[in-house]
């Protein structure tokens, strides 16, 4: 049996395909599928979207290359059900945060940045292998950008980093995308930093910016620098 798999309309409004052995999926055919996306991930992520085959995932996840098209069409659909996972992740992070927000909590940057750092170890590297997809698939690339945008503008919304003239999402897109290359840095290709010290340098960034308010995107850099003489 076939699945059409849609995402709710606060993700990527994209639909893939998973695939039932019944009518009803049991625990045993659940922790195979579970397990196929699991090792999907570790394979994307050790080889790359397009370097990946339906048979390395096989391999990975201890089943024959039937076994994996009873659950999944295409290594395309597992990349979809594993979106799925991550922006559904993304979305209960940030219900979380802006509970804080409205609870006005002190330290809210912090505990965001710290909240998504810990979401982007374990679904960061999906985030990169979904960026090499979308090289080759301008459906991949659209969602991907309309989930981004919509998880941005909630980011920039719980700063109140509200532009009148401009869409927030676009503020709230530079903060993310700050604090998703600095993991990747700091967690995957070795940076020397702690991740309590990666927390305290993008948190005083993100406070920076909030303490800026909103901008005129027009000035020019000169508008915010000091004078030569040091006065204002």
């Amino acid at each position: 049996m076939t699945v059409r798999v849609r995402t709710s309309k606060t993700e990527f409004k994209l639909a893939g395909e998973s695939r039932m052995p019944a009518s009803t999926m049991g625990r045993r055919a659940l922790r195979t599928s579970t397990l196929i996306q699991s090792k999907a991930r570790e394979v994307f992520l050790a080889k790359g979207y397009f370097g990946t085959k339906i048979d390395d995932i096989a391999e990975a996840a201890g089943i024959s290359r039937a076994s994996f098209y009873t659950y999944f069409p295409s290594k395309r659909d597992v990349l979809l059900a594993l979106g799925t996972e991550a922006y559904r992740a993304m979305d209960d992070l940030l219900n979380r945060m802006s509970a804080l927000a409205d609870a006005h909590v002190e330290d809210l940057v912090e505990q965001v940045v710290s909240g998504y750092m810990a979401l982007l170890d374990e679904h960061g590297g999906f985030i990169l292998i979904w960026g090499q997809a979308g090289l080759g698939d301008p459906d991949l690339r659209a969602a991907g950008m309309r989930a981004k945008l919509h998880s941005a503008r909630r980011v920039a919304h719980m700063f109140g980093l509200n532009d009148d003239e401009d869409d927030p999402g676009l503020v709230g897109l530079a903060l993310q995308v700050m604090i998703d290359r600095y993991w990747y840095y700091q967690q995957v290709a070795g940076l020397p930093s702690t991740r309590e010290k990666a927390i305290v340098t993008l948190s005083t960034i993100v406070r920076s910016r909030i303490a800026v308010g909103s901008f005129d995107p027009s000035s020019s850099s000169a508008d915010f620098a000091p004078s030569k003489n040091g006065q204002d």
